[in-house]
């Protein structure tokens, strides 16, 4: 099944102190690439940049888009119809952040569960929530 990485994902995948979800992460990240079900939404692309960012500077940055942009994830754009789905979304859960229901909608957009420990996925009827 097709996987749409949230952003927490990826910053335990990046950051995390524990080996052992260095390696569930980088396993998981691997299977989605191999199986072509991993997707990834820009929104999470502005997220992680961000993050790298303000954590390690600008060109750290620059390099973790670059390597996510050749990863052989799915990148999967802002649209018309995620952002209309995304708006309703944020209507009827104004306590989500307007960025989680971006990637709601895009996991319901591909038929695709949200990778990602995030409960604010749970409360979202039709989204379909894993993790490691």
């Amino acid at each position: 099944m097709k996987e749409v990485i949230d952003s927490r994902f990826l910053i335990e995948h990046l950051y995390s102190d524990k080996a052992e979800v260095k390696h569930k992460t980088s396993k998981r990240l691997r299977e989605l690439i191999r199986r072509k079900e991993g997707l990834l939404p820009t929104i999470v692309i502005c997220e992680i940049v961000r993050i790298v960012c303000e954590k390690l500077g600008k060109e750290v940055a620059e390099t973790c888009y670059l390597s996510l942009i050749g990863s052989g994830l799915q990148i999967k754009d802002l649209d018309q119809n995620i952002a209309k789905r995304a708006g309703l979304l944020k209507c009827q859960h104004s306590n989500v952040p307007v960025g989680d229901c971006i990637i709601a909608s895009t996991a319901m957009a591909n038929q695709a569960r949200v990778l990602s420990d995030d409960p604010h996925y749970d409360v979202m009827k039709g989204v379909k929530r894993c993790w490691i």
